[in-house]
């Protein structure tokens, strides 16, 4: 009797002590425990929508970097409602990207005074499920020159929303990157993106969707203004996108359904 009375006050206090270390410890950096899940994500699953210079993996995205433009010319990302549902605190510290040839590689000064923000192709908001991808979001290689109204409204607007549609569109694969004209204005021989495109792809439902932005001031509320079907996106690019989908698949491409996405 007196030994089952001890067996059970000894499992008590291993519960407790197991409880409070669970609670203390382990629940509150539970999201440490499984974000290598999300670093593993090959973010080019779907394919690359043109040659680039060099491409780059990182944890929380992937790069196409073209030496002629000094920039990403697409950025693909993988995000889903648990890679985003982990919230670490924004960095800020933009650096150089010195996987990139020094010839070819943008300093953060070189965009001061010019007017333009520091835009960011994989955004910064989406790919927080570690400090380190993070960080790897503030590399001027996944920079851009941008109109900063456009960046604080439209543009911002449309991140928000992609990660809105995590919830309720399942995991999703996004591409973005900056369009130039034939003749782009140069600062500090950096070129001016004339404009924006994004597409997203939605794995649970098999549906996708496009947009192009002009790098210009373009207002939150107008942001359905610039959408349309990833194959209008593709004929005003020249790219070709999620090009490892099957060619069934692919056949979505041409299709858009606006009021399903606002849904």
């Amino acid at each position: 009797m007196e030994k089952c009375i001890l067996v059970g006050v000894g499992s008590a206090i291993a519960g407790a002590g197991a409880h409070y270390v669970f609670s203390a410890y382990l629940w509150p950096n539970r999201h440490q425990t499984y974000t290598w899940i999300f670093a593993l994500r090959n973010h080019r699953k779907l394919g690359e929508p043109c040659k680039t210079d060099k491409a780059l993996d990182r944890d929380g995205y992937s790069i196409g970097y073209s030496y002629q433009y000094k920039a990403a010319l697409w950025s693909a990302y993988i995000i889903s409602k648990h890679s985003i549902g982990v919230d670490v605190d924004r960095g800020d510290c933009f650096e150089a990207d010195l996987d990139i040839p020094e010839k070819y590689r943008v300093q953060p000064g070189d965009f001061r005074n010019t007017g333009y923000d520091k835009g960011h192709l994989a955004p910064n908001a989406a790919i927080d499920f570690s400090r380190h991808s993070n960080n790897e979001t503030f590399l001027m290689s996944n920079i851009v020159l941008q109109n900063p109204k456009l960046n604080r409204q439209a543009w911002g607007s449309l991140e928000g929303v992609i990660r809105g549609w995590t919830q309720t569109k399942g995991k999703l694969a996004i591409t973005t990157g900056p369009l130039y004209d034939d003749k782009p204005e140069y600062i500090n021989d950096i070129p001016v993106p004339k404009s924006f495109y994004k597409v997203v792809y939605s794995f649970k439902h098999k549906r996708c969707i496009g947009f192009i932005l002009p790098n210009e001031n373009v207002k939150a509320n107008q942001l359905w203004n610039y959408v349309m079907s990833v194959k209008e996106v593709e004929k005003e690019t020249g790219y070709h996108f999620f090009n490892k989908l099957s060619k069934r698949v692919q056949k979505i491409k041409g299709e858009l359904d606006v009021s399903w996405w606002k849904s």
